[in-house]
């Protein structure tokens, strides 16, 4: 990727008319020669691996893995969000050029730069067609789904045959242009209509992508395809791709997956890139540190327990970077969950659940510094202009004493280190809350992410923590893609499949993060029906705040809706980790700033002395 001078992060005059770092450079890319060489082994966090292909992916394969280091390497959006080290727009390797606005702001014409496919054929509205087409039939398959959203709020759509490059969107309202580019346009992604607009693998290639059950009848062709992991370096479909790599070895099994080097990727390009990119998977953190110790990599991470170690990897040919991640870090509780989701549903439990989670000394005593607090969903690293003072200075400090109070005004008998019973039920002041029977009591079940030991410890930590206030916890374990296949398929309208109460997914190295909507606004999160949602949180006056962030361009608005997020919890905060402390060999060049969004780049890494 070409360094350009990133601008700063600033305020508009008239509101956030810029808010995060962009580069320019709109023109074509350069002719350049590619003389490729080398090979590059990149650790993958423990317990996580490469699991779906199809870019059109569903909240249930929605991990950090496949997004950014599967699915962005071979399929790259129409806008690319991440430029030197800043989450901002980054038009230089963007397939589309800046959105032209009209009609009082409500339509978007937007005019593609001349990408190619691997087999040749030029990138076209087509494509893009292809994509809205698949994603207005599909909606509820599509991770990035908020009801209102995209695609419900795109009123018309125009790709003029006569102009392959160009098309428009119009929209149901004039909505801030910082949220369009940001949070809708950024999750179009051109496919390969002329490759994938097919219902079987013997059907050939048609328009059925223009009727609803055509377009159905695709998505459930290449869903089941994409499902088939064992193909994945062989199946032809995914032979075509725009990005600058190609899959050349995949082991469903194990999880170790290898790339190819697109030689007709028409963006930005090292001019002697690496020629092989492989990422290698392991069970634990543990395994991939011995390897690192080995040199059997180029590319790892330090666990938090081994830091001290650091020492061994600079006197060998290292470099040691922390990872910051755009995103934030939660754990989610289930408030359809027909036996405890009303105790959930109450705010006081919340804040006494919370207060008990001690970020300071997990911070301190367990990472070892490798991590920061999270006090609402704007995360404080990297630098950014949407952080208040609320997120600054936590609202809810550690404290066994103010939850043990919180608890016993709302009604409920405390017993420090037994289990809490509901003794005043109803509603009102001093009782339970709507739902809460007599006698109910405060023992959950919580399932967290395994396969690091620093994630373990915080887990006991906060289990322990509870228990000072009477809130019992029984701890088990799992991977991660395992507790999301249990989390979201629970229906919160009927509460079917929704058994689970408390969990953690996102170990070191598998936190959330804002994509493929970049501006940290919560229409995905924290909306009633986001698909993102898992918790099941609903609360209108919530729905009214996000949606507010959507129409002004105002940091006013923004701060209002993130502190209310702040104080009412609708997940439980916890620290931030980095998304690793990257071990990097000082022989591969092109790695550095690391992308917040966790985007890898490696069509711009070379091997030199």
């Amino acid at each position: 990727m070409r360094m350009l001078r990133p601008r700063a992060l600033a305020l508009g005059g008239l509101g956030l008319t810029v808010l995060l770092a962009a580069c320019g450079g709109t023109g074509a890319p350069p002719v350049r020669t590619v003389a490729a060489g080398g090979t590059v082994r990149f650790a993958l966090p423990p317990g996580q691996t490469p699991s779906y292909v199809f870019p059109l992916m569903s909240g249930a394969y929605s991990n950090n893995i496949n997004i950014f280091q599967l699915d962005a390497l071979l399929y790259p959006p129409l806008y690319w969000f991440g430029h030197n080290g800043q989450p901002g727009i980054n038009y230089n390797l963007s397939i589309a050029r800046p959105p032209v606005y009209s009609n009082h702001g409500r339509t978007v014409t937007i005019t593609l730069r001349p990408y190619r496919w691997s087999d040749g054929r030029p990138v076209t509205n087509r494509d893009v067609e292809f994509w809205m087409r698949l994603l207005f039939a599909n909606r509820a398959n599509w991770l990035g789904y908020v009801p209102g959203s995209i695609p419900d709020d795109v009123t018309a759509m125009s790709f003029p045959a006569s102009k392959p490059q160009q098309f428009s969107l119009t929209f149901n309202h004039a909505y801030s242009h910082l949220w369009l580019l940001y949070n809708q346009l950024s999750q179009i992604e051109p496919m390969p209509q002329h490759a994938w607009d097919r219902t079987s693998a013997t059907s050939g290639v048609g328009n059925f992508d223009r009727t609803r059950a055509g377009a159905v009848a695709v998505y459930n062709y290449l869903n089941g395809q994409s499902r088939d992991e064992a193909t994945y370096a062989s199946n032809p479909l995914w032979k075509t791709v725009d990005g600058p790599w190609t899959i050349s070895a995949f082991s469903p099994a194990t999880g170790y997956i290898a790339f190819a080097l697109n030689r007709r990727y028409s963006g930005p390009m090292a001019a002697h890139p690496i020629a092989r990119f492989e990422e290698i998977p392991f069970t634990s953190d543990t395994a991939e540190f011995n390897a690192l110790r080995a040199g059997e990599l180029d590319y790892g991470y330090i666990p938090a327990q081994d830091l001290t170690q650091s020492g061994f990897f600079t006197h060998h040919g290292y470099r040691i970077v922390p990872w910051v991640s755009w995103g934030f870090n939660s754990l989610f509780v289930n408030y359809t969950n027909p036996a405890v989701g009303p105790i959930f549903k109450q705010l006081y439990l919340r804040q006494a659940m919370q207060r008990l989670i001690d970020q300071a000394r997990i911070i301190r005593d367990i990472y070892h510094g490798a991590a920061f607090p999270t006090y609402g969903p704007v995360p404080v690293h990297p630098a950014n202009p949407f952080v208040s003072s609320v997120e600054l200075h936590n609202p809810y400090p550690f404290s066994v004493a103010a939850a043990r109070r919180l608890l016993a005004e709302n009604g409920w008998t405390v017993r420090p280190s037994g289990i809490d019973t509901c003794s005043r039920p109803g509603t009102g002041p001093g009782r339970c809350g709507a739902g809460i029977a007599r006698g109910a009591r405060l023992a959950f079940t919580m399932v967290a992410a395994n396969g690091s030991e620093p994630f373990d410890a915080e887990m006991q930590t906060i289990q322990s923590d509870w228990s000072l206030a009477g809130i019992h916890v029984t701890l088990s374990t799992s991977s991660p893609a395992s507790i999301l296949s249990i989390a979201v398929p629970c229906n919160h309208q009927t509460r079917a499949g929704c058994s689970w109460q408390i969990i953690d997914p996102s170990p070191p190295g598998g936190t959330p993060t804002y994509s493929p909507e970049y501006l940290p606004t919560g229409e995905v999160w924290f909306a009633t029906g986001g698909n993102n949602n898992i918790a099941g949180y609903s609360n209108p006056v919530m729905d009214a705040k996000i949606l507010a962030t959507t129409l002004q361009s105002s940091l006013a608005v923004f701060k209002d809706y993130e502190n209310y997020v702040a104080l009412q919890l609708p997940e439980l905060w916890q620290p931030s980790y980095y998304y690793q402390v990257s071990v990097i060999r000082t022989r591969l060049h092109g790695t550095l700033p690391q992308d917040p969004n966790l985007n890898l780049y490696p069509q711009d890494w070379t091997l030199g002395g």
